[in-house]
């Protein structure tokens, strides 16, 4: 029976580590902070272009590609609101006790939903450069007016989303990865937890 008890002990307490573990390298490397500048850096950014050259140019393409700049910003917003409700709805357990499991439940809980919040986050930037990159890059190059025949301007349009899209999508896999691993993580110390008598 101690064996037992000293057993389920040594598993409870490797449980909270792993789950600390996870948590401190989300705060550490992976903050929404991040996610949030990368993005208001490039929607900004795009803002002024896109307004500049409908300035310049009178209304063209950049009318529409500020439309939908708009329209993904704000699709963004709510849904990171929506994503942020949830996470705010479970509670941080406030008595720390790596022994109980109970406790452990309610933190794996805890972080698997921020490390979820992260991971939703880190997507939402990675597709908004795959996209808004790319028509920034079409819409300078027209800024600067650089006179381009059609094929010419086919092939800006084709390296832009190709290298943009794909650059991007490459730039963000190693944290996106990284978070899915983390969540794979936490769903198994929830199944480790049960094992506990």
């Amino acid at each position: 029976m101690s064996n037992l008890k000293e057993k389920n002990r040594f598993l409870l307490r490797d449980i909270h580590v792993d789950v600390e573990n996870i948590y401190e390298d989300i705060k550490a490397n992976k903050s929404q902070f991040v996610y949030r500048s990368l993005f208001l850096m490039l929607f900004i950014a795009s803002i002024i272009i896109f307004i500049t050259h409908i300035y310049k140019n009178g209304f063209s393409y950049s009318i529409l590609f500020l439309i939908f700049i708009l329209s993904y910003y704000f699709y963004h917003t709510y849904h990171i609101k929506q994503a942020k409700k949830e996470y705010i709805k479970i509670q941080k357990p406030q008595k720390v006790d790596p022994e109980n499991p109970g406790f452990l439940k309610e933190r794996i809980e805890y972080v698997y939903e921020g490390v979820s919040l992260v991971l939703f986050r880190a997507k939402m930037t990675r597709n908004f450069y795959m996209i808004f990159f790319p028509l920034l890059t079409i819409t300078l190059t027209n800024l600067m007016k650089v006179d381009l025949e059609l094929k010419a301007l086919i092939s800006v349009i084709v390296v832009s989303f190709l290298l943009g899209g794909l650059f991007w999508y490459y730039y963000f896999r190693v944290d996106v990865e990284e978070l899915n691993e983390d969540i794979y993580i936490l769903e198994e110390l929830k199944d480790k937890l049960k094992d506990v008598n």
